[in-house]
């Protein structure tokens, strides 16, 4: 693993989610059959990260909807899928396929109650991980919880 993303991994787990799974050590994963397959995205900084189905228990993961929010050019989703990167951007996993996830930005508008405001994300009815997103991110950034 590079420094850059021990310093990524040390500054999510201590600024965002302390304590979880992602960000404590965990058994060893046996080289044959690792927890994530993460591939690039041609053209993107971002990658995609699929899961094995017990990884993906492991984590808890728990997806929610994207909806239409009142104002006809903006959207509504659980505060929960919100992600804070380290640069100060903001982000959410959508669900591509079965266990399969890409980190889109979002511009989050306001906050009310456990409901964020979107002015620009992922299209309605789309299904953004509410539960187990610091694990995801970990997997994306190759972070094996071993440090």
């Amino acid at each position: 693993m590079t420094t850059a993303k021990q310093a990524k991994l040390a500054a999510l787990c201590l600024l965002l989610v302390p304590g979880v799974a992602a960000c404590e050590s965990s058994s060893a994963q046996s080289e044959a059959h690792p927890p994530a397959v993460v591939e690039e995205v041609p053209g993107s900084d971002v990658k995609t990260v699929q899961l094995t189905d017990d990884a993906a228990a492991a984590a808890g993961i728990a997806t929610a909807p994207v909806s239409a929010a009142r104002v006809a050019s903006e959207l509504t989703m659980p505060y929960a899928a919100v992600i804070y990167y380290l640069d100060g951007t903001t982000w959410t996993y959508r669900l591509e396929s079965k266990n399969t996830f890409r980190r889109v930005p979002i511009k989050v508008k306001s906050i009310s109650g456990q409901v964020a405001t979107l002015t620009a994300g992922p299209p309605v009815g789309s299904q953004v991980v509410v539960v187990g997103a610091p694990e995801v991110l970990g997997a994306e950034l190759e972070i094996s919880g071993e440090q």
